[in-house]
């Protein structure tokens, strides 16, 4: 960098090319030129032909700002799916969610050692509780299997008229199939839930307050259960054995009265002196506790409260009766509410209502190693999975987070508008680290499913975009793709790997849809329009906005095209424009074209940056000169096969100052412009026949309407409500989706240069001379109601290459196709080195079977015009996608098809049909067909013809073993 500099302070007014490629090797060492030019024109965005070092500085701190935005967005979702909700036959809240494994964890044995076993998933059932008593069993699916109400349990099996209770707490203890139950009667309940049964077996009594939270842990073997009360007292009880000798000393438990239950006196277990069990109780807080729990790992049970000077206390396990037991006490404003902790990393992550998410050292207790912000409300409940590096935390407000544990970096935000389980906040939560599901419960349970095992089927399933895709252009400057999508997203995308160098929002603020883009003269910057009409240009290797163009017009973008350091575009508003691209101090000049279309404007292209072609949705195709920017050819397959004149159209919804300044024009002025025209335009001089005579009246008319002569009753009538006439019914087959125009031809009589596709899947080759017309139409989509929606040629204009609106893409040989029709001419020849396409395409890529295309008659005559009904040779087709294709691209370098469609996918292909890759999903590398990835897109194996299947799989006929 420091050689950079001082170079651009001997040369104050930048680097050039060759100045830029000494600079860089001297910092670089061996480099190759062609990656030093990428670089330069990346950062000569304004192509002056030098760089500066601020320039330089600043490209490189966006680049790297935008890419690390990247790799954070591209960090897959936990929680991929939405919640699932589940409705429960209960009013009262669940307090506790539990689940119980059908087979009781074993001791933890090292591998090697004898009786280990691999740790395999563990199959088992929820447990969850009301507030009211009411039990429910759940599947796995979360299937209701069983309800028991234990308030009614207790008063048949006790024979007694108890009063109501409210449950605080619920554990299952697996390995002894018991389950504990606490609630504001001041006894723990023991519940015998073996096989089918839920019976009273004993209760712990003599408790000083009611208990609220519970724990229990096990190694198989040891078993120690902790309660934490209402006065912020625990009671730890620990069995060195717990199969052999039970969890408690069953010396202290008191006879069993009739119709009574046994009954286990908590002051009498605290005075045990057996060897085989432990029992203490130490007071810790002066609030009641809101979680309890042992950690193995440090000998120590863990609890928290609300109170400040004791917001968590660790109190280790003594090793005998006679030992002390050591507190270590940690202070927090507003104390703690939860916490988890962390096997993998040793650390204990908090949270609580001051909205932080804090990362503790166990061993440092006065101040916390890292936090967490982002919550809006109190934080009630969290989870730490230290083998993922992953923080899950519930606040108040049903807002659910998941943090990355290394960076502290918030990775998902589930918004509570997101959780639809009524306005109540989360009572419990359960988390399932091994299956990673996440349970929440109110009044409802809700599920949500974490994904991280199946990295690769997650892969398969990502689409390249989140919105269907507006465009995809492939710049051979950089060997990059790059799409926007309906959500006002721009991804750039290497051809090489298929992997996403940049990503940016066009419209931050909020997202406006992107309906058209296209690349500078050079390549090196992008110009997008928006719905909004809005046109922007961007340095797309960085995400800079480097100007926003004058708006002129509010209705949506079609097109953009960049002719002649002009930027012309085109779109609803009806009408072209062009904006001159100026250096960023200068005053933008722009002007707008005289009115020919009648209605929205779909297509625009430009033939050797002197013509310019528009395509309407009435089927209005209008030639324009460039240099002169007026109208002197129009076309309608439907209303006749030769050239008609264009038609002025005054817009009477438009400015009114605006609409009148345009009435008082004199026709002759009019008619000296069309003179002019023609002036410039040698040899287009037109002598219309038949059919000019209909448009000369239709221009009479218009005529009539400028001069505002039109009587008034006739525009009342209008107005009335009349039924659709055949006409209107007509106009949406007689849509023009896209213009071609075949730019190595020369325009002559007998020779279609202008390609037109209309919405009755129909393609028609025009000749525009001015004895020319409609030369060749071919249907070109396999069944009715299919339109075609994009086309593309290579730079020899040898293949035209096709989508349509049901995914498929068609490759056709259009070398002859209307070229010379009427004899003299060979087919133009080839380039010199250039590559024969058709001859690249295997034969196993022919159609066949009903999908071929059938002639059955080889022209028609129209007005006395011969039109041709041949079409040319069909050399490939397959389904691409499962919607509309909305480009289709040929990279000539590579022999590849770049395909982007309303799925959200931007595809690349071979030229003979082999799938590279979908942008987004596995990487690839261009070059080598072994790095390709071997399974074909999931969509297309479900619903891919015989036809596609055969060309996707090389030829080899399709079987359903393959799907």
């Amino acid at each position: 960098m420091g050689c950079l500099a001082h170079v651009h302070v001997s040369t104050v007014s930048g680097l050039d090319m060759e100045e830029f490629r000494e600079a860089m090797k001297k910092i670089m060492g061996n480099v190759e030129d062609e990656d030093l030019d990428i670089i330069f024109m990346k950062v000569d965005t304004n192509c002056d032909g030098t760089v500066d070092w601020d320039e330089y500085l600043n490209y490189m701190l966006l680049e790297y700002r935008e890419k690390d935005s990247l790799q954070k967005q591209n960090i897959p979702l936990y929680f991929p799916k939405p919640l699932k909700v589940v409705p429960v036959p209960q009013c009262e809240p669940i307090v506790r969610i539990q689940f119980h494994p059908y087979q009781a964890p074993q001791a933890d044995k090292k591998v090697g050692e004898k009786g280990a076993v691999p740790k395999t998933r563990m199959h088992g059932r929820y447990l969850t509780v009301s507030r009211d008593g009411i039990l429910n069993y759940w599947s796995e699916r979360f299937k209701l299997t069983r309800t028991i109400n234990l308030d009614h349990l207790k008063r048949t099996q006790l024979s007694s008229s108890s009063q109501p209770i409210w449950v605080t707490d619920m554990i299952c203890l697996s390995n002894l199939n018991l389950l504990a139950l606490a609630s504001t009667g001041r006894d723990v309940e023991f519940f015998d839930i073996s096989a089918n049964k839920c019976d009273i077996v004993f209760a712990l009594t003599g408790l000083d307050g009611y208990v609220v939270v519970m724990d229990y842990w096990t190694d198989g073997t040891k078993g120690i259960f902790c309660a934490g009360d209402v006065d912020g007292a625990i009671s730890v009880f620990i069995s060195h054995d717990v199969l052999h000798y039970g969890l408690f000393n069953s010396g202290a438990m008191k006879p069993i009265k009739s119709g009574g239950r046994a009954r286990l006196a908590v002051p009498a277990l605290l005075k045990n002196t057996s060897k085989c069990y432990l029992c203490f109780k130490v007071a810790l807080h002066n609030e009641w506790c809101h979680q309890i729990r042992f950690l193995p790992e440090l000998n120590a049970v863990a609890t928290c409260c609300a109170s400040d000077q004791t917001a968590m206390v660790l109190t280790s396990i003594p090793h005998s009766h006679k030992a002390k037991v050591y507190n270590s006490a940690f202070q927090l404003r507003k104390g703690i509410l939860c916490f988890d902790y962390s096997a993998e990393f040793n650390i204990i992550v908090t949270g609580g209502f001051d909205r932080i998410v804090r990362v503790w050292n166990p061993y440092v207790t006065n101040c916390a190693t890292c936090q967490m912000k982002g919550h809006s409300a109190a934080v009630t409940h969290i989870s730490v999975n230290g083998k993922i590096n992953k923080i899950i935390s519930i606040s108040k407000d049903k807002n659910v987070r998941v943090w990355d544990l290394q960076d502290c970096a918030c990775l998902q935000n589930i918004h509570s508008r997101n959780m639809p389980m009524g306005r109540f906040p989360i009572f419990s939560a359960h988390y399932n680290p091994d299956t990673h599901i996440l349970v929440m419960s109110t009044f409802l349970i809700g599920v949500l499913h974490g994904v991280v095992d199946d990295v690769d089927s997650i892969d398969k399933m990502k689409t390249s975009h989140e919105h269907s895709l507006c465009t995809a252009l492939y710049n051979p400057n950089f060997k990059q793709v790059v799409s926007g999508c309906h959500n006002g997203v721009i991804s750039v995308w290497d051809i090489m790997t298929g992997e996403k160098m940049m990503q940016f929002q066009t419209s931050p603020e909020r997202a406006v849809e992107v309906t058209a883009m296209s690349f500078d003269g050079p390549k090196r910057r992008l110009i997008t329009g928006s719905k909004d009409g809005v046109i922007r240009l961007w340095n797309f290797n960085n995400g800079a906005l480097l100007l926003t163009l004058p708006l002129v017009d509010e209705n949506e973008v079609t097109g953009i095209l960049y002719i002649n350091q002009r930027i012309y575009v085109s779109g609803w508003s009806k009408r072209v424009m062009w904006y001159l691209d100026v250096k960023e101090d200068m005053e933008i000049e722009y002007r707008v074209w005289n009115q020919y279309h009648a209605e929205d404007i779909y297509s625009m292209h430009v033939h050797g940056g002197k013509m310019l072609v528009t395509a309407s949705y009435s089927g209005d195709i209008i030639v324009w000169n460039i240099d002169s920017g007026r109208a002197f050819c129009r076309f309608n397959a439907y209303e006749s096969p030769r050239p008609l004149m264009p038609n002025r159209v005054i817009d009477l919804n438009r400015n009114l100052e605006a609409c009148e300044s345009r009435l008082t024009v004199p026709s002759r002025q009019s008619d000296e412009e069309e003179e002019e025209d023609m002036d410039e335009l040698e040899g287009l001089h037109f002598a219309f026949p038949e059919a000019g005579q209909k448009s000369s009246g239709q221009t009479e008319d218009l005529e009539n309407k400028r001069s505002n002569k039109s009587p008034r009753p006739k525009s009342k009538e209008k107005v009335k409500p009349e039924p659709i006439n055949a006409e209107e019914l007509e106009k949406p087959r007689l849509a023009v989706e896209k213009a071609l125009f075949l730019g190595t031809r020369e325009r002559s009589p007998d020779t279609a240069i202008l390609l037109t596709s209309a919405a009755d899947g129909h393609i028609y080759a025009w000749s525009i001379h001015h004895q020319g017309g409609l030369l060749g139409k071919f249907k070109a989509v396999h069944s009715e109601g299919t339109s075609i929606s994009s086309m593309s040629t290579d730079c020899q204009d040898q293949m035209l290459l096709t989508g349509d609106s049901q995914g498929y893409i068609m490759l056709w040989n259009i070398g002859k196709y209307c070229y010379c029709m009427q004899g003299g001419q060979e087919a133009p020849s080839q380039q010199k080195g250039a590559v024969n396409l058709p001859s690249l395409i295997p034969k196993y890529c022919r159609l066949e079977g009903p999908r071929r295309t059938v002639t059955h008659a080889a022209q028609e005559v129209i007005d006395g015009w011969t039109v041709s009904l041949v079409p040319p040779p069909l050399l490939s087709s397959w389904r691409c996608h499962v919607k509309n294709i909305v480009s289709v691209e040929y990279v000539e370098h590579f022999h590849l098809i770049v395909t982007a469609s309303l799925d959200c996918n931007v595809r690349l292909w071979t030229i003979a049909g082999g799938y590279v890759g979908t942008f987004g999903q596995a990487p690839w590398r261009v070059g080598n067909p072994m790095a390709f990835p071997w399974d074909l897109p999931i969509d297309l194996r479900r619903i891919g013809s015989s036809q596609t299947l055969k060309v996707l799989n090389r030829g080899s006929r399709p079987h359903w073993q393959h799907l």
